[in-house]
């Protein structure tokens, strides 16, 4: 594959590197740029990790952790910029990373290349799975740390090995993971079992939020106010949306949250064949097919009547994904 020799030759070619992601990074954000950068300081090279926004708690026990320095721009002397996980080089919303010259990584579909480098993957179920491809190549041998961080990524990206992106290699992968010393338990408790106070008071305000729209279609909303009620922060927010979703009858959940009077942000999430991304485009989000999200501005009212309408769409056979992702609602935000 070409774009993964280019990238083998330039990691070689060269000695100092940064790595970034997208803006609220989740777990195969965190795991794939503690894995690369774990992965790059084995060959001698010089890698540092910025993010826009601090990492959810469930992370904060993986190896390597305190490398992640969050900040609003990116400074320094580096020959290469990793970007992983990303459509686009503002989805990490930092500064000054169009000084540098870009090494793009990424798993989601149609994503259209903006790196010098680019390398994309849609048939991978994380980009963990990429970062793990980069190992043998460049003739690394996994540690446990470095086992363990592309584990996480891996793990959470395909729902803990549930969601349709879980394919044959995506075991294979994990396997080898294992072999090299990343515990399964461990991470699953560290991932799930940690959540704190806040957390399980702001799901019972969810689930009193829960909402049907028809037989196949739920939803939860977060507001400001349940926020400053709980002491909750956003990146306690992973995986609600799994909730609704969980019911039985139910094949697509939207969590609405609610960012500032008139801005919203909503997850969508699906089971079985249907692609959620469809939606999300619509509105001038992406995504998976199974996992998407957006970002708008508008009422709360005509947020829900308007994306609800959209799955409803899609529940009957009856959607059209648009020619352009224009958004529908007012403005599309960046970084969905």
């Amino acid at each position: 594959m070409k774009a993964l020799d280019d990238i083998i030759q330039f990691i070689k070619d060269h000695d100092r590197f940064v790595i970034t992601s997208h803006a609220r990074p989740d777990g195969d954000a965190i795991g794939s740029e503690l894995g690369l950068a774990l992965m790059l300081e084995k060959l001698g090279k010089t890698a540092h990790i910025f993010n826009a926004d601090p990492h959810p708690r469930p992370y904060q026990s993986l190896p390597g952790i305190e490398r992640i320095q969050v900040t609003q721009k990116v400074e320094g002397s580096y020959d290469g910029l990793f970007v992983l996980e990303c459509n686009d080089l503002q989805r990490p919303n930092l500064q000054g990373l169009d000084q540098y010259f870009v090494i793009s990584i990424d798993h989601h579909p149609k994503t259209e290349p903006f790196g010098d480098l680019n390398w994309l993957d849609d048939s991978a179920a994380a980009v963990g799975e990429m970062i793990y491809e980069l190992a043998q190549p460049l003739q690394v041998q996994l540690t446990s740390e470095i086992a363990s961080n592309l584990y996480v990524a891996i793990f959470t990206d395909t729902g803990s090995f549930q969601y349709a992106n879980t394919r044959a290699k995506t075991f294979l992968i994990a396997g080898d993971l294992v072999n090299h010393g990343a515990s399964p338990s461990a991470i699953s408790q560290a991932v799930y079992m940690t959540r704190p106070y806040a957390r399980l008071q702001i799901l019972g305000m969810l689930l009193n939020t829960l909402q049907i729209h028809s037989s196949r279609i739920a939803s939860i909303t977060l507001t400001q106010e349940m926020l400053e009620k709980t002491g909750a922060s956003a990146n306690d927010m992973e995986g609600i949306v799994d909730y609704p979703l969980s019911m039985e009858g139910i094949d697509l959940a939207a969590f609405f949250r609610e960012e500032a009077e008139g801005r919203y942000r909503v997850s969508l999430r699906s089971k079985n064949h249907y692609d959620v991304s469809t939606v999300a485009k619509h509105f001038g989000g992406g995504g998976h097919k199974n996992a998407a999200g957006l970002a708008v501005e508008g009422s709360f009212q005509e947020v829900v009547e308007k994306v609800v309408l959209e799955l409803e769409k899609l529940v009957d056979g009856k959607y059209e994904p648009p020619l352009e992702a224009a958004g529908q609602i007012g403005k599309p935000l960046t970084n969905s």
